[in-house]
Formats: C-alpha cells, sequence, structure tokens
C-alpha cells in the first residue's frame, strides 16, 4: 500500500468516527421548557392557583431511562427547596421518541418557609415568614446529560 491509500484510509477512518460521534451527540436527550401561565405565584391565592407550569417538549428519549428529575430553586440562596421524579410512562417499543407534555408543580408552604422549624402538622396559628423573589424549576434527564430551567417569581399582596 502506498502513502496514498494509507491516506485514503485515514481520511475514511476519520470521517466515520466524526460521523458516529455526530450522531450519538444528535441522539442524547433534549429537553426544551416553556413557561406556560402566570409566573408570578401570589401567596394570596388560592391553593389551585400556586401551580408553576411550563410545556414541556422531549427528544430522543430512551423509555428504558425512565424518569426525569425536577428541582425547584431558590434563586437567590441557590437552595433546592423541593426535590421529586417525574415518572415517563410509554408504551413505545422504540429505543428514542419524542413526546410534549405540561410539568406543574405545587408551590407549597414548606417550600418557601424561611422558619427552618416549620411543621405542617402545627396549629393553624403557625406562622410562616415566606421567602418570595425569584425561583427556578429545573427539570432534568436522572443523569443530568440533559436540564432545562425556567423562572417564576413568588409575591406576597398579603403584606
Amino acid at each position: 500500500m502506498g502513502l496514498t491509500a494509507y491516506s485514503l484510509a485515514a481520511i475514511f477512518a476519520l470521517a466515520t468516527i466524526s460521523f458516529t460521534m455526530a450522531y450519538a451527540a444528535s441522539s442524547q436527550t433534549q429537553i426544551s421548557l416553556t413557561s406556560f401561565g402566570n409566573t408570578d405565584i401570589d401567596l394570596a391565592w388560592d391553593d389551585h392557583d400556586r401551580i408553576i407550569r411550563s410545556w414541556t417538549e422531549v427528544s430522543n428519549f430512551n423509555p428504558n431511562d425512565g424518569s426525569f428529575a425536577i428541582q425547584i430553586v431558590q434563586s437567590e440562596t441557590g437552595k433546592v427547596v423541593s426535590d421529586s421524579s417525574i415518572q415517563i410512562i410509554t408504551t413505545s417499543q422504540s429505543s428514542s421518541i419524542d413526546f410534549k407534555s405540561f410539568v406543574m408543580y405545587m408551590v407549597t408552604a414548606e417550600d418557601i418557609c424561611q422558619n427552618e422549624e416549620y411543621d405542617a402538622e402545627k396549629s393553624a396559628g403557625h406562622e410562616c415568614n415566606p421567602l418570595t423573589g425569584e425561583y427556578e424549576m429545573h427539570v432534568s434527564t436522572n443523569d443530568g446529560s440533559a436540564v432545562e430551567s425556567t423562572t417564576f417569581n413568588i409575591v406576597d399582596s398579603r403584606v
């Protein structure tokens, strides 16, 4: 084999590796969040009005991964006030599916109470000093390879 044949083989190998890497990168799970509805949660409202809604688009999801994580984070302090899983149920046999859905989260007193000793079991007279301001909702894959966020505000018009 001459130098040209080795050069052609090397170029072919590099092109194959590049194509494989590009395909692998494009097949990774991707998440897109869009705030839906009101992004200001007023603590003076009824509980049913304290729901954060996000239109969520997921592409290249592998059903074997099974779930996503959702975190609510207070932006100013970086404190994670809630952390839970979102289970994905599908009948698809495909190794990669795309779907769109709403992700909803109800803001609770436990999430925003600055009083470390807050206990929902205590009497109704127990006061909570709410931490108002900007919060973020993070939705991510189990392994954290895809993370997307949307922001919302908590205000208290009672004061």
